[in-house]
């Protein structure tokens, strides 16, 4: 009896995660691929540099009013190299050149090889909860 009891709450647990799963999706409709994707075009000219490269944003979260950008160095501790914010303004793209905030560009050892990321936050409001946040991780050639 105690295990019919069992099933049947983890029947309607399971029901009740199932629902809340589909509510807390962005739209009706939208797959859970479709999440907020990024690519960087990270060239030579950006190394060693305070020229960002262009971000293109893919499927930014509804309600999505500026992106706030920041470079880290993976590390012990990982080092912050600077960022910026854009203005969300349907497009997509963070242009070459926009993140001015104490921007620095890789500039990895010889030596060795290191790992960077941009981190690329949407936000709704300056003092908010980011929206969706997205790393691209990559290593300097």
């Amino acid at each position: 009896m105690l295990s019919d009891r069992f099933g049947v709450l983890a029947y309607i647990l399971a029901g009740a995660c199932l629902i809340l799963s589909g509510c807390a999706s962005r739209e009706a409709g939208v797959a859970d691929d479709d999440k907020m994707e990024i690519s960087v075009d990270f060239r030579e000219i950006h190394r060693c540099s305070r020229i960002s490269p262009e971000i293109t944003v893919a499927y930014a979260p509804k309600g999505t009013k500026f992106y706030d950008v920041r470079l880290l160095e993976k590390g012990e501790p990982d080092r912050f190299l600077g960022g910026g914010t854009w203005q969300e303004d349907g497009s997509g793209l963070i242009p070459e050149g926009a993140l001015t905030r104490h921007y620095t560009g890789p500039c990895p050892p010889q030596d060795r090889e290191t790992e960077y990321a941009y981190v690329v936050s949407a936000m709704a409001s300056e003092n908010g909860q980011p929206l969706e946040v997205r790393l691209f991780r990559f290593r300097p050639e």
